[in-house]
């Protein structure tokens, strides 16, 4: 990717126009287009000033993700059993150093009621099948199919399904919910 782009990505993302980040900069509307368009490059104390504005580092800007392209085909995946937990999961994301996010489908018996866990992170639940209830700070979140549910995992929360039906989920997580030992991953911590 090229640099132009990068600033141009982490502008977005923050939500700020170029008149924004050239009043911040004190750096001209024109200049920042054409470096946004890799038409020019910028001095490093103009980088300095772009990264400052957006809210990052030069070298965050000048790093290139080094994020492996991976697919994950429904016929070479296996469903395992999670060791000493009801439930199995099958992974859909490979696992490399330093990644940012980890992707399972879960797949819950009837009359499941989890440990309560906790751990630094955020989590999206999607419901793929089925019924299934988070119960977060003591606040039960009922999800049928179709049915999202975005929270921090820092919070002690559990995992239910009703008596008469199972459930399957996708899961994306900041931290890994299952190791490669196929066992509740390390980083959570139970309270129960």
């Amino acid at each position: 990717m090229k640099l132009g782009k990068r600033i141009r990505d982490a502008r977005r993302q923050r939500r700020l126009t170029l008149e924004r980040v050239a009043a911040i900069t004190r750096l001209s509307v024109g200049f920042l287009s054409q470096v946004e368009r890799n038409i020019t490059k910028p001095s490093l104390a103009s980088l300095a000033q772009i990264a400052q504005a957006l809210e990052t580092t030069v070298s965050g800007l000048l790093q290139e993700s080094d994020l492996p392209i991976s697919v994950s085909r429904r016929e070479g995946r296996i469903a395992h059993q999670i060791k000493d937990e009801a439930g199995c999961y099958e992974r859909l994301s490979t696992s490399f150093p330093n990644q940012l996010l980890s992707a399972v489908k879960l797949f819950f018996p009837s009359a499941l009621r989890s440990k309560v866990f906790s751990y630094d992170g955020e989590m999206i639940v999607y419901v793929l099948n089925g019924t299934v209830r988070y119960v977060i700070d003591g606040v039960i979140y009922e999800l049928q199919s179709g049915d999202s549910l975005h929270f921090s995992t820092s919070k002690p929360h559990r995992v239910t399904t009703p008596a008469d039906a199972t459930a399957e989920v996708l899961v994306l997580s900041t931290q890994p919910v299952v190791d490669d030992g196929h066992r509740v991953a390390q980083n959570i911590h139970f309270e129960d």
